[in-house]
């Protein structure tokens, strides 16, 4: 049976995952943040070099709405590369095949026409509400695409929902 670690899983996306299971040919790996904090490159190493998931689905994140962005965009910008960093390159280093990024729409310019396409990212300047998260997500979509085109064994791919609400959603903040 094929093991999968998500990360963020009491998130809003991670919930909804781990709610939606219809296979049985899966263990899901689920660690809250005390088990397993991202920000940590050690105890990250440690953890998927003793659990050796098959497949890692990174949802994990620092999110918030535009005021919470506008406050605190250091800690949006170097707590989401530094989860997105740690998580990527401890799989690649612990031979982990498949990895699923899940990214946000925020990554396309501020002023990309619609539909939006992959090619859009980095075409023009970002949202300034949430330019450090974007960056953040940016980041980690290029490092997947990298390990991809530079390793034919590793397929790392980057899932970019054009928005997200709904169940478990965190109105507040």
């Amino acid at each position: 049976m094929k093991k999968i670690l998500l990360t963020g899983s009491r998130g809003m996306v991670g919930r909804n995952i781990l709610e939606n299971i219809k296979s049985n040919n899966y263990i899901f790996l689920s660690p809250p943040k005390k088990d397993l904090d991202l920000l940590n490159i050690n105890l990250v190493n440690d953890y998927i070099k003793k659990n050796k998931p098959d497949i890692i689905i990174h949802a994990a994140g620092v999110v918030g709405g535009i005021e919470a962005n506008i406050k605190n965009p250091v800690k949006f910008l170097h707590d989401n590369s530094l989860m997105g960093l740690n998580i990527i390159n401890s799989s690649m280093d612990n031979d982990v095949r498949r990895f699923i990024n899940i990214a946000s729409s925020c990554m396309y310019p501020k002023n990309a026409k619609n539909p939006l396409k992959e090619e859009m990212i980095l075409q023009g300047g970002l949202e300034p509400t949430n330019e450090g998260y974007a960056i953040a997500k940016i980041l980690a979509c290029k490092l997947c695409q990298y390990i991809s085109d530079s390793f034919k064994n590793k397929s790392y791919k980057t899932v970019i929902p054009c928005n997200l609400y709904g169940r478990h959603d965190n109105y507040a903040s």
